[in-house]
């Protein structure tokens, strides 16, 4: 346990030595400081995963917080390893990326290394308080990461919603562990384990409340609106990072809390699963209509926390049946989601960085032809695209195929609502994956596909190493997951393990021959293709081949103007979903039969700001009309609020005494 703080102190260290360096050597300061924490954090999690054993470490604090303990059990080091390795991908990759920058990057890595210490403590942290302040100190580290750019005012306005955001998550978190730490009479978690398993209304209610802290980080449908405007605003190695890494930590608090909830409430178990369901849904219709690519891959963020939720609400939904079958299923395909989530989320952060530091546009409908250009990049962005809409062969589909076994082994309970939410979860599942294959087909098509449709200042090419690494090492992974998955499941074996009730840890084997199975089939099925493929090329070794436009229907000579734009492909599926996904349509042109020039564009609106966010903002700003007569601008009027305030406090102070 000592290893990992050590580990922690150097990440944390990383950034404060890059401030006393130079531009050009900032970067390569903060990554060999985070190279060496990687020596001491991956061999203890690592460990702790293989093993299944708890590492502690007491440590000893005054006044409220009095005795904590760092605990780093399976669970933690699975995140706490996915931070690691997170945080360490995004110091390469800011190495190359953050070259165009000339000013601000003292702050950037000192608050990356503040962000990236902060969450391996968020994780590893025990006590109610400690915990608060490493939320926090994380929060407030990545909202200056997303400010980066704050001449901007777009960036300025992304920064303080953001901000005001996780504070209101923040205020859930407090409120609920200052409630549960007065009943159980202690701030550490394992207290909790007696008020949040108990029967009464008590126990709900502090679920419901630490449900919408948590899942205002991670972003569940409706606390999810900061996402989409926080991402495009930080520079792409954060944006990977909080994409990828930062909104575990909601799934982490998340999972941490159903371990100290034995007795789970049906409801509680269903209202995951269901609001798991929007969550999904809402993700991914709304990436679909998106023109900036780093918006779009937010919005599938979201998606993707969804398709967690699911998991983890399956897994719930099997501890209170007594099935440990479907909850080995459900949690076993929502941690390991968290991991794949991750690997191609990264990669597909990464990709657009790349294409933004080269075109200097992030819309989708300025793009093209870059697969001429960006080779690799183009390569491993298709890769991560198949890996995230669930395709075999990549590891998107392992996790979800585990998902869809446990929603088809709960019709086998014979309980009604089990099998209506089963049925939903299929349907939805389902539904998740084809709009997503829907929409990196667009994303991959328009932007790599095709011909240029502006023009590029310059040629882009591919010849800073430190953006394309990062992703070369997460698609490794990925191909990994996707062709022998016995290896993740190892991993993740013990932290399913603590799931189950005592003595049913070993249900988790009864996956492992399926899992074979499939292995050997997705192995068997690609290898019928490099047959095909290698046969063809033998076959066709020394001719010459032609090929020929069946349907051109006169097309002769290309241009631009006749390809699809990213709103042209997207807009048959959006015309069906126009009262969940708003739009508004912006047509030009000349009033004559055959006009010179014309134009149309589409801006989507998120249903969940439109309907709850700004309505709400709406009445709070007229509740605090009502109090604007305090703001007179009279010092005297100000000093006696002051006077006030203290006479009031020692008069409490005196008589709690």
């Amino acid at each position: 346990m000592f290893d990992l703080l050590v580990g922690v102190l150097l990440v944390f260290a990383g950034g404060v030595a890059a401030i006393f360096f130079g531009n050009r050597a900032k970067g390569i300061i903060f990554f060999g400081f985070m190279t060496a924490s990687q020596f001491f954090i991956l061999p203890v999690t690592v460990g702790v995963l293989i093993s299944g054993r708890d590492l502690s470490l007491p440590v000893y604090f005054s006044g409220p917080i009095g005795e904590t303990f760092l605990r780093l059990d399976p669970l933690a080091s699975l995140f706490a390893l996915v931070v690691s390795a997170g945080s360490f991908l995004a110091a390469l990759y800011s190495i190359g990326y953050m070259k165009a920058y000339r000013t601000g990057l003292s702050s950037y890595y000192f608050f990356l290394g503040l962000m990236s210490a902060s969450m391996l403590l968020v994780v590893v942290v025990q006590n109610a308080i400690m915990f608060i302040v490493a939320w926090e100190v994380m929060s407030i580290s990545s909202f200056f990461l997303v400010s980066f750019e704050n001449g901007k005012e777009d960036v300025r306005k992304a920064g303080i919603y953001y901000f005001i955001a996780m504070q209101v998550g923040a205020a859930f978190l407090i409120a609920a562990f200052a409630w549960a730490s007065s009943v159980s009479g202690s701030p550490d978690f394992n207290s909790f384990l007696s008020v949040l398993s108990g029967s009464g209304g008590v126990s709900v209610l502090l679920f419901v409340l630490l449900f919408i802290g948590f899942g205002t980080k991670a972003g569940f449908v409706p606390m999810h609106t900061w996402l989409p405007k926080a991402h495009p605003a930080a520079p792409t190695g954060v944006s990977a990072l909080m994409s990828g890494v930062m909104i575990k930590t909601g799934i982490y608090g998340l999972a941490r809390i159903i371990l100290l909830t034995k007795n789970i409430d049906p409801m509680l178990a269903y209202g995951v699963l269901l609001i798991s369901l929007i969550t999904g849904i809402s993700g991914v219709m709304n990436a679909i209509a998106q023109h900036d690519i780093k918006r779009l891959l937010a919005y599938h963020s979201i998606e993707n926390i969804g398709i967690i939720g699911i998991g983890l609400g399956l897994g719930m939904l099997g501890l209170v049946y007594g099935n440990p079958l479907i909850a080995v299923l459900g949690f076993l395909g929502g941690l390991l989601h968290v991991v794949n989530h991750f690997t191609f989320k990264s990669v597909l952060f990464y990709g657009s960085g790349v294409v933004y530091s080269q075109t200097h546009t992030r819309n989708i409908d300025a793009l093209g032809g870059l697969a001429k250009f960006l080779p690799l990049t183009s390569a491993m962005f298709l890769i991560a695209s198949l890996a995230i809409t669930g395709l075999p062969f990549f590891n998107g589909f392992i996790s979800e195929f585990a998902i869809y076994l446990g929603l088809a082994k709960g019709f086998s309970v014979n309980a009604l609502p089990l099998d209506i939410a089963g049925l939903l979860g299929f349907l939805g599942l389902a539904f998740i994956g084809a709009m997503a294959l829907l929409c990196f087909t667009k994303v991959y098509g328009i932007c790599f596909l095709g011909s240029p449709r502006s023009h590029y200042h310059g040629t882009p090419n591919e010849k800073e190493w430190t953006l394309l690494l990062p992703m070369g090492v997460l698609v490794v992974v990925m191909l990994t997951i996707g062709f022998v998955p016995l290896v993740a499941i190892e991993l993740l074996k013990n932290v399913v393990g603590e799931f189950l009730p005592s003595g049913q840890s070993g249900i988790i084997d009864a996956v492992i021959p399926t899992y074979r199975a499939l292995s050997i089939s997705v192995a068997g099925f690609a290898g019928l293709f490099a047959f095909i493929f290698g046969l063809r090329a033998l076959l066709l070794r020394g001719k010459r081949v032609e090929t020929f436009k069946t349907w051109d229907c006169g097309y002769q000579v290309g241009s631009p103007r006749l390809q699809y734009t990213g709103s042209s492909f997207a807009q048959p599926f959006l015309s069906l979903v126009k009262e969940l996904v708003p739009q508004k349509i912006e047509v030009e042109k000349e009033p004559v039969l055959f006009p010179e020039g014309a134009s149309l564009e589409t801006h989507s609106q998120d249903i969940s700001e439109r309907f709850i966010i700004r309505p709400a903002l709406k009445w709070l700003d007229k509740f605090l009309d009502l109090f604007s007569w305090i703001q007179s601008g009279r010092m005297q009027q100000y000093i006696i609020y002051g006077l006030i305030f203290l006479v009031s406090l020692l008069v409490w102070i005196f008589g709690v005494r």
